[in-house]
């Protein structure tokens, strides 16, 4: 019998690829590519739909000659969809969530969108979302495009996420599922599945589709006009799957049962942990916390923090290297309670600061750090960067408390903070009741897309799965770093 090959499209927001997996979550082949939003005339940023499309279709082609595939799984990046018009095309182009309003702007667009929607902590106990800048939350896009273009939106019969909006344009078929549709959108109750006072005060309601499929249901086989084009079979193309929910998917197949946490990192942090219902404890409405509904129809409490983002930036101001981790000197970091790193240049767990950095309590904001201006110890490229990652692994230490791990969850670290030994070290130091483990899994959300089509095509659940699963994983060593508590103290007084 061959080897049985899922062909996964996983579109990312950096990068683009299409990667050959087998039952095993071994990638056999792969492609990627960078396809950056651009503006289009009116000045818009969208997506690149035409472009993309083009090469998914030249890179799916050219696998199959070297490595036949039996179905096709997508992906992509959350906070995205697209609105379909009766004609069977876009009423509009794809707005992409990062399009910038200017201070102005945005302040008067939320401003709007909560007077006709609510106030945002109902909407949050509601919806299950927090309130997310630029246009990240997809009910806030909903208005921007209302306002942009009114006549184009008026044509619009249908709102499909971004997974699905692919596999329509592969098949010809338009669906729902549950792990991108209740991704901090707004747009749905979380608790009941209908469309929210939001969507029925911004009047897209019944532009949605609540008739919610498994994530690895068949949605339809390629297009005949695709089949040709591409020179493939008639192949079987599955709902899909957000991509953090992706990334989890493995774990929950491969643990069931098992008290765990994944932390999937990378341009966004995300840390999402299993929970029974949805509820929000005191205090925790109007925090970047969330609930999702995994693939497996469960419950998981997400935080997140744009930690990606966040150490490029700090990285490229105060040059250098990152010189890895040595507990001495991040002892000797420790004792600098005066100086660090704050949160907010990008959405985080703490609403009040806005990036920058303090020296005794004098903060230097972020502006002035890019004109030029530099604490002593920012110029220091080592402490700089020890300083960093102790504001980072702090503040993941808060995201992944507010998913309710308790004493004992096994906390799975994914993605691109794996390879930031310092960043690692000290979660051990700041969570020592909790295993921290990263997994040999090295392209956890295209693994888990690809389990999406191995189900699929063995008409099975992915639980069902389980023993073909291949994860080794690699703990992190406990570390103490002596002045870490004070430290963290003090950096939570400044933050706070």
């Amino acid at each position: 019998m061959p080897t049985m090959l899922v062909a996964v499209i996983d579109l990312g927001k950096t990068n683009k690829k299409v990667a050959l997996i087998d039952r095993s979550l071994r990638q056999i082949a792969s492609r990627s590519a960078s396809f950056p939003a651009q503006p289009g005339p009116d000045g818009v940023l969208c997506e690149q739909i035409d472009a993309i499309w083009v090469w998914l279709g030249e890179q799916l082609a050219a696998l199959y000659r070297e490595h036949p595939f039996h179905a096709l799984s997508v992906t992509t990046h959350g906070a995205t969809w697209a609105a379909l018009d009766g004609a069977g095309g876009l009423a509009f182009p794809v707005i992409a969530y990062e399009h910038d309003l200017g201070e102005a702007g945005q302040a008067e667009l939320d401003a709007e969108f909560y007077h006709r929607c609510g106030p945002l902590e109902q909407l949050q106990d509601e919806t299950a979302t927090c309130d997310l800048p630029l246009l990240i939350n997809p009910a806030k896009m909903v208005l921007f495009a209302q306002r942009q273009w009114p006549t184009r939106f008026a044509a619009a019969e249908r709102i499909v996420n971004y997974p699905q909006f692919w596999g329509w344009k592969l098949t010809g078929n338009a669906a729902s599922e549950p792990t991108y549709t209740f991704n901090h959108s707004f747009l749905h109750a979380i608790r009941t599945r209908q469309p929210s006072r939001a969507a029925t005060a911004l009047g897209v309601a019944g532009l949605l589709d609540t008739t919610f499929g498994l994530p690895w249901d068949r949605l339809g086989t390629l297009t005949p006009a695709v089949q040709a084009r591409l020179g493939l079979p008639a192949l079987p193309v599955v709902l899909g799957i957000h991509d953090s929910n992706a990334a989890l998917l493995p774990y929950l197949v491969k643990y069931a049962g098992r008290d765990v946490a994944v932390n999937s990192t990378g341009t966004w942090c995300v840390a999402m942990h299993h929970v029974p219902e949805v509820r929000y404890a005191a205090g925790e409405l109007g925090t970047k916390t969330i609930f999702n509904i995994d693939a497996l129809g469960g419950f998981q409490k997400v935080s997140f923090l744009m930690g990606g983002q966040e150490y490029a930036l700090y990285h490229e101001l105060a040059g250098g290297a990152d010189p890895g981790f040595d507990p001495a000197r991040y002892a000797a970091a420790c004792t600098r309670t005066g100086d660090g790193v704050l949160p907010g240049a990008f959405p985080s767990q703490f609403p009040r600061p806005r990036g920058g950095v303090y020296t005794n309590g004098n903060v230097t904001s972020l502006a002035d750090l890019k004109a030029g201006q530099r604490p002593t110890w920012f110029a220091d490229q080592v402490l700089a960067h020890d300083l960093l990652n102790l504001s980072l692994a702090l503040q993941t230490e808060v995201a992944i408390r507010r998913t309710g791990i308790m004493a004992g969850t096994t906390i799975f670290i994914e993605g691109g903070f794996r390879n930031n030994p310092a960043f690692l070290a000290l979660l051990t130091a700041l969570l020592p009741a909790n295993p921290i483990c990263c997994t040999s899994l090295a392209q956890a959300t295209s693994s888990g897309a690809a389990l999406l089509g191995h189900a699929h095509l063995a008409g099975v659940a992915p639980t069902a799965l389980a023993d073909a699963i291949v994860i080794e994983e690699q703990p992190v060593p406990g570390v103490t770093v002596p002045g870490l508590d004070g430290y963290r103290r003090a950096w939570l007084g400044m933050v706070g």
